[in-house]
């Protein structure tokens, strides 16, 4: 992969170009340029000569115009700040007619969209913007659960960092996780994070619900977290047998008792791991999972991710 090409668009994101150009012209050769065999070429593609603004701050002025794409060993399409903004048509054919690797950085999978290139594909993007990608991408296997795509041929992100981490999986495909990892240290990053690991989706807590009894029962419970509650106690504190508590339950909160104090153990653990120095084992002792095992289990299945690792990504000393 020595040539890669930057497709310039009004209102590309800044973050997206500065990343590309971060990791294939300017860390990667310093990171290990005997290894990785650069030099490197980056071309900025763009449907014409004139400098293109950037948002929100900057611009671009390209080297190459959109034939410079063809011959690429990799096409990277940035986001940009109107996702759903129009891609002239020269744009579409060129991306059409480009028969190499192409990788999106967040929104830019709408690019890639627009000249179809998702069809029959999996898909993902910034977690805010998957319902408006899954209908400009109608016939693309959408997935919210996923830092990056890889089908081999296109390449697709999810927001911010995870296109840094689909770019680390590039060079770790292309030339192997001795340049990766000499590359994600000159980033200060981790090495990998695998493609399955699920996006960090802001969770508001839901509303106290004004059911009566529901409501006081979600207030006591939630202060008992390290307790071993089950259903049949949450029903016996309202008052009302499992069934109709189950149905009152489901209803007020959208969810049933037993999913609802599933996701705030998980909760309660997550704010333990960012805040505070305790062991996993103490943890899950606290968020009311019992033991490490099977905090882990649980955290791996709704976040992708081991206790440790979250800890190491988000822990405030």
């Amino acid at each position: 992969m020595r040539t890669v090409g930057l497709l310039a668009l009004p209102d590309t994101r800044s973050f997206d170009v500065a990343v590309t150009a971060e990791v294939w012209s300017v860390d990667m050769p310093l990171a290990n340029i005997a290894a990785s065999g650069g030099p490197f070429e980056l071309r900025i593609c763009a449907p014409r000569k004139a400098s293109v603004a950037l948002r929100p701050v900057g611009a671009l002025v390209p080297t190459h115009g959109l034939s410079g794409l063809a011959d690429c060993d990799l096409v990277v399409l940035p986001g940009r700040y109107e996702p759903l903004a129009p891609v002239p048509q020269s744009v579409i054919r060129a991306l059409r007619a480009y028969d190499g690797v192409i990788a999106t950085l967040c929104s830019g999978a709408f690019t890639a969209a627009a000249a179809g290139l998702l069809d029959g594909r999996p898909a993902t993007t910034h977690w805010r913007l998957l319902p408006q990608l899954a209908v400009a991408a109608p016939r693309a296997e959408i997935r919210g659960d996923v830092l990056f795509t890889d089908d081999g041929t296109v390449l697709t992100s999810a927001g911010v960092v995870g296109g840094v981490d689909l770019c680390l999986h590039l060079v770790r495909r292309a030339l192997g996780a001795s340049v990766a990892t000499a590359l994600a240290r000159r980033l200060v990053m981790p090495p990998a994070r695998e493609g399955d690991q699920r996006q960090y989706i802001d969770a508001p807590v839901p509303p106290r619900p004004a059911q009566a009894g529901i409501g006081s029962t979600v207030d006591w419970a939630s202060a008992r977290l390290e307790s071993p509650l089950g259903v049949g106690d949450l029903a016996a504190h309202a008052g009302m047998s499992e069934r109709n508590f189950h149905r009152a339950f489901t209803s007020a909160m959208g969810t049933t008792p037993g999913k609802w104090l599933l996701a705030q153990r998980i909760r309660h653990a997550q704010r333990l791991l960012e805040t505070t120095d305790l062991s996993v084992d103490r943890v899950a002792d606290r968020c009311g999972l019992g033991t490490a095992a099977n905090l882990r289990r649980r955290m791996h299945s709704a976040l992708g991710v081991t206790p440790g690792a979250y800890r190491r990504t988000f822990h405030t000393p």
